[in-house]
């Protein structure tokens, strides 16, 4: 049974992001849905609860977490061998060098250039304000980058409160670079993903949360969702029920969303 509730707002992050005039908001790291002021389009990412809310759509997700409850041996014997410890030490070896909150710069420059190269598009995308901006990264996002010889290779910006840390924007130069630079990458990519598990567990953070899945009939129909659920499984965290919440305060907004999905549907038909 579902009941409609009365919450108190908790730990959470806000972003606020501007479509043409249009001001919307996502949450993060809130337990339930909430209403925020002065804003026309309000949305909230992995609620722990299923709730009846009103004004809000529900929809469910699926994430992978880890408890970083765990000692650190602990969730490394639970990572893949193959897959992902052995990239670890390979990246050590290497001579890939992590670092914390430094070149956001040159890894929003990477970020752009991926996700264009990846034709990933979204609907702040379409009106041409883009997806994240610099400021935005800078203020609310804690960014690991992968560095070869000074190169950056790779980065994951992630977001996080004093309880959890959630993987949020990954960016690399994988379709720019060679074969042998290519699994470098991927080597990286990991060693990354294990130094913010161990900067989050000395800050007494809880949770690692992946960064969502794809549900498993999903990933059957389709390869490269099954890759991207295998990528984050292999890691060796549990695949948790999530709820995502969306509120529209604008018929403006609504009516962009309409012609974002008419744009959608002639991209698939051509």
């Amino acid at each position: 049974m579902i009941y409609t509730i009365l919450y108190i707002k908790v730990s959470m992050l806000e972003i606020n992001k501007k479509i043409l005039f249009l001001d919307t908001c996502e949450v993060h790291f809130s337990d339930y849905p909430y209403d925020v002021e002065e804003v026309d389009f309000l949305n909230f990412r992995y609620c722990k609860n299923k709730v009846n809310v009103k004004g809000f759509n529900r929809h469910k997700e699926l994430t992978s977490i880890i408890d970083l409850t765990q000692d650190l041996d602990t969730i490394w014997k639970n990572m893949d061998k193959k897959n992902v410890r052995y990239r670890i030490n390979r990246a050590k070896r290497e001579g890939i060098e992590i670092q914390t909150n430094k070149d956001y710069k040159q890894f929003f420059e990477m970020y752009k250039s991926f996700i264009k190269k990846k034709g990933i598009k979204s609907l702040f995308d379409i009106f041409g304000v883009g997806s994240i901006d610099l400021k935005t990264m800078k203020e609310k996002g804690t960014l690991f980058v992968a560095k070869y010889y000074d190169e950056l290779l790779v980065g994951t910006l992630f977001l996080k409160d004093n309880q959890h840390i959630e993987s949020w924007i990954g960016a690399s130069k994988r379709l720019d670079v060679d074969k042998r630079k290519k699994s470098l990458i991927a080597c990286a990519d990991r060693l990354i993903d294990w130094e913010a598990i161990k900067y989050a567990k000395e800050r007494g953070i809880k949770e690692f949360d992946l960064g969502g899945l794809w549900s498993k009939k999903e990933a059957e129909k389709d390869i490269k969702k099954k890759r991207i659920n295998d990528y984050k499984l292999y890691s060796g965290g549990k695949t948790v029920t999530r709820y995502s919440y969306q509120k529209s305060y604008s018929k403006t907004y609504d009516f962009l969303c309409y012609l974002y999905s008419l744009k959608n549907l002639q991209r698939k038909k051509s």
